[in-house]
């Protein structure tokens, strides 16, 4: 009964703090009674119920990923598949490094695999980083700041290194109480240090006060649109248009310097250009639009920057999503033009492209996306988080998702549901150098590397008190005594 009850609250747990909508306190909590039960039954059924937990946890997404995003089945397996190898191969690594009374190896290196784990994602899989636990706290700016030392791979090694230290905490799994009250002293040594060393980054993060350049008014509008753009030379397309036109004038009017549409608003060709550029070109602001570029056969998703000088640059999206634009062909250059830099929507799922405009000299990113209704916060929040990590203002419009204006510490400065809204927005940017992580990359990975070796290490050792198996033994037996005793 205690091991279903502990598969069935980490499971609901995990099923609200993750997922499109997150509930973030439920994603520190999740991993806890799994962890409290695997130490008192064997290895196999504390496998089967991180399984099932987990299983449980995913029910939210299966419906996003086979109907919105269109994966293959073969495809949601292989994301389940990783899933449950990471939360499964945690929780044993955790169990058996809290058996042998290793708690401050298990609440300290056993995070490392699922740090490992999704970075990995990150770099085998064509989604990059989209896949991560950390971005259930993006609203929890105080966690998100972790991000500008480590990347989302910090938050994500704190969202499994805290429940295990509350697990040791409040497990007991010592077998005589001088034991337990060494391991609990440990765990509360854990917490403290991860509290103070996180909390502490995080307060000079939020309170520092970096170089800032001269404030921007930008403004964002998204109506009504298909997904792949309308040709616009055809009816719909020009009615579009029509109605564009005079709300990006009417922000320009405003006050506003920089005007974002969303992703493949239009379906423009080389002939059909300029009337789009005429539409939607200002004097006083420089406008950006989402089209689909039809060249000599083929097809380009790009943005276009219409510059109050006349002149039209174009910048074509880098990372495709993979089967909905496969029919589309890729760019392969950054568009940076004094501090704003120019990317679409996936690009910002990529932290090494977003690392690299940042190197560029890029402190405020322009984005046209386009997202589906039900994932606009966490595609949004993952824009936040980009920002975060390198020090970025970023304006993004989303046509089936959110218009957001953030911070580079993680504020949402506006914020607004697209299908006929509009933002306008005056926001600092800031200048110098950068952040610990947009200078450094993803070193916090390559540390998790040395972290699991000790984890893995702390395993095969016997334990200080007396041997590992003979001790997970004896502790095995005498649950069963007590076990029939009861019975008896």
């Amino acid at each position: 009964m205690m091991t279903i009850v502990a598969t069935l609250l980490s499971g609901l747990l995990w099923l609200g703090g993750s997922g499109l909508h997150p509930v973030a306190a439920l994603t520190w909590l999740a991993p806890v009674p799994l962890i409290l039960a695997s130490v008192r039954i064997r290895p196999r059924t504390a496998l089967g119920a991180t399984v099932l937990a987990w299983s449980i946890g995913q029910l939210g997404m299966a419906g996003y990923y086979l109907d919105t995003l269109r994966l293959p089945v073969p495809a949601v397996a292989g994301v389940l598949g990783l899933g449950l190898g990471l939360a499964g191969g945690t929780v044993l690594l955790a169990r058996e490094l809290l058996l042998r009374g290793r708690t401050v190896t298990a609440v300290l290196a056993v995070p490392s695999l699922w740090v490992l784990g999704e970075y990995a994602a990150s770099r085998l899989f064509p989604n990059g980083a989209w896949w991560s636990l950390a971005y259930s706290q993006a609203d929890v700016r105080p966690v998100i700041q972790v991000t500008a030392l480590t990347g989302v791979w910090g938050v994500t090694y704190l969202l499994l290194a805290v429940p295990i230290a509350l697990a040791a905490l409040l497990g007991g799994v010592r077998r005589t109480p001088v034991s337990r009250l060494g391991s609990q002293r440990a765990a509360v040594a854990c917490l403290l240090a991860l509290l103070v060393g996180a909390g502490a980054w995080s307060a000079w993060s939020l309170n520092r006060s970096p170089e800032t350049a001269a404030p921007l008014t930008v403004g964002l509008v998204a109506l009504r649109q298909p997904e792949d753009g309308l040709p616009i030379d055809e009816p719909a397309g020009r009615d579009l248009l029509t109605r564009y036109a005079p709300r990006v004038a009417s922000l320009a009017d405003r006050g506003a310097r920089v005007v974002v549409l969303p992703e493949k608003v239009f379906a423009v060709t080389d002939s059909t250009l300029p009337l789009l550029v005429d539409a939607l070109r200002q004097t006083e602001a420089r406008v950006v639009v989402g089209a689909v570029l039809r060249r000599a056969g083929t097809a380009y998703n790009v943005a276009l920057v219409l510059d109050p000088s006349g002149t039209v640059t174009t910048y074509t999206k880098q990372h495709l999503v993979p089967g909905l634009e496969d029919w589309l062909t890729p760019g392969d250059e950054a568009l940076v033009d004094g501090r704003f830099g120019v990317a679409i929507c996936k690009d910002l799922d990529f932290p090494g492209l977003v690392r690299r405009y940042r190197a560029q000299g890029a402190t405020v990113l322009l984005v046209p996306a386009l997202d589906f209704s039900s994932d606009g916060w966490l595609h949004a929040r993952m824009t936040l988080v980009r920002g975060v990590e390198n020090g970025l203002t970023v304006v993004r419009a989303a046509g089936l998702g959110r218009l957001t204006v953030t911070d580079p510490n993680g504020r949402v400065v506006g914020e607004a549901t697209a299908g006929d809204a509009e933002l306008l927005v005056t926001v600092a940017s800031t200048t110098g150098w950068g952040t610990v992580y947009s200078r450094t990359g993803d070193w916090f990975p390559l540390f998790s590397v040395a972290l699991l070796v000790i984890a893995v290490g702390g395993v095969r050792r016997r334990s200080a008190t007396g041997g590992s198996g003979g001790q997970r033994s004896t502790m095995v037996t005498a649950h069963r005594v007590r076990a029939r005793n009861r019975c008896g």
